[in-house]
């Protein structure tokens, strides 16, 4: 009797070490469509959405996520199917599964967007900042995201 119940146990941790596995999957795939989601409503905000937003948002995704180049691509596409028409799942589901730092490469990778096509708009401004504020990246941090962004070379307007 021992032994049965013994066994029994052992097929229900594994049990749940298959279920645990299948979350986890889950759950990883939702924090790439959430970030997909932010990547792709950036590339919306100024209403021109150009190959080299494209691009940089393409390169957000593998640098983060270690995807191929199709992966991403996909997935980006997947997102724009999908509107957003509320922050806060993507945020929520960000704040949860990213450490500080990630959020703050995130938040680069936003800032990369706005100057991909050399004219920050200033509705690209204010986006990455409540999306940097939503996420609980600090101003700071938001600023040094900013610097590092532009400082690729990507070109901005002379005023900022």
């Amino acid at each position: 009797m021992l032994i049965a119940l013994k066994n029994l146990f052992a097929e229900l941790s594994g049990a749940d070490a298959a279920k645990s596995a299948k979350a986890a999957k889950a759950e990883q795939q939702q924090l790439r469509m959430a970030v997909a989601g932010l990547l792709r409503e950036m590339m919306r905000i100024d209403s021109k959405q150009g190959p080299e937003e494209m691009q940089t948002a393409i390169a957000g995704l593998v640098g983060m996520f270690a995807l191929s180049d199709p992966e991403a691509k996909a997935l980006l596409d997947e997102a724009g199917a999908q509107r957003l028409t509320s922050y806060f799942d993507p945020a929520s589901t960000i704040k949860r599964l990213l450490s500080v730092g990630q959020r703050s490469i995130l938040v680069e990778n936003l800032w990369r967007i706005a100057f991909a096509d050399a004219d920050l708009d200033i509705y690209e401004d204010q986006f990455v900042r409540k999306i940097a504020d939503l996420i609980y990246v600090s101003n700071t941090e938001c600023m040094l995201a900013r610097q590092r962004a532009r400082g690729e070379g990507r070109g901005t307007r002379g005023e900022d």
